[in-house]
């Protein structure tokens, strides 16, 4: 019988070429598209994986005539190899940030429409940290999730995209998210004192990918009230993209209302008076269960936090 697998014999035989091959493969599914990854040969690649099956006693990949299929037990393991080769790379940058006379790096995920709270937020933090670096990367929350589990973020400012993922991710509340359908301001729409959803689907929408949250409140809606979705759409999460749409033609878009109110105020996009009965589940700060957190992102939490409770967002 095959002994247990334990820390001691993983440390004295797991090495990293070990993790770059399994993150490879399991993005790639091809052992010669990852050893070319790696720079090495495919036999080379083949022998590596044959070590690493063996330290673990484990088959992580069917061999498939045109790919390497991950087994259940293999996708477990490229999702430690994967961690494990963020983690690292977070800290080599963070530590080569720190010798050059900085004081660490803060990686942020944001979703989208949440400029109004993270722009004072870095204003701020940048006050009290000058020299911190804070890179933002803005994603759809289900994007985010993914890379905040692979340890790719330090926090994300966004929402739950899945009920198993309140056993992985702890969550601080801001708010709930307001919708608005915003057109541009000559919009025929706008002279008439009543408008319907149902007659809005008539018109071409701008509208977020099916997998968002955004538009599955937008399509939930209207199977709430037995409309169809509009056939003449464009999808993007780009909110300067649907802007520029919007103010080119007589398209319509679903927007956060703290995304557009600036916008709306200065007259570049003008409010239809559509209410939506369904609202997006409220977003948060969300942080890895377990993990012990920076100086820097606790200090990022509370300003978030703090900035939220300043901001209103009422519109006219």
């Amino acid at each position: 019988m095959r002994p247990s697998l334990s820390l001691q014999v993983l440390s004295n035989r797991l090495k990293f070429r070990h993790l770059v091959l399994l993150d490879a493969l399991g993005r790639s599914r091809n052992m010669h598209v990852a050893a070319q990854q790696m720079n090495i040969t495919q036999p080379a690649a083949t022998k590596i994986l044959q070590d690493i099956e063996d330290m673990f006693g484990l088959t992580l990949f069917e061999r498939q005539p045109r790919n390497m299929q991950p087994t259940d037990l293999g996708e477990f393991v490229i999702r430690f190899a994967r961690e494990t080769l963020n983690a690292t790379g977070k800290f080599v940058e963070k530590l080569d940030h720190m010798r050059k006379g900085g004081h660490g790096v803060l990686l942020v995920g944001a979703t989208y429409g949440i400029a109004y709270l993270l722009s004072p937020s870095i204003m701020k933090m940048k006050q009290k940290r000058p020299l911190l670096s804070i890179r933002v990367l803005e994603r759809t929350s289900d994007i985010l999730m993914t890379e905040l589990e692979e340890r790719t973020l330090d926090l994300v400012i966004g929402r739950f995209t899945g009920e198993h993922q309140h056993n992985t991710f702890d969550f601080r509340d801001i708010a709930a998210t307001q919708m608005c359908v915003a057109v541009n301001p000559s919009h025929p729409l706008l002279e008439k004192s009543n408008v319907s959803l149902a007659e809005l689907v008539e018109w071409p929408w701008i509208l977020h990918p099916l997998s968002t949250p955004t538009r599955k409140l937008f399509e939930d809606t209207l199977a709430d009230k037995g409309l169809k979705s509009p056939v003449n759409l464009v999808e993007t999460t780009s909110i300067f993209m649907t802007l520029q749409l919007l103010q080119g033609s007589d398209m319509i878009a679903l927007f956060p209302i703290s995304a557009v109110k600036d916008y709306i105020r200065r007259g570049m996009i003008a409010r239809l008076p559509i209410l939506f009965d369904r609202e997006l589940e409220d977003y948060g700060i969300l942080t890895r269960k377990g993990d012990l957190l920076s100086t820097a992102a606790k200090e990022f939490m509370e300003t978030v936090l703090e900035v939220a409770c300043s901001e209103q967002i009422d519109l006219p």
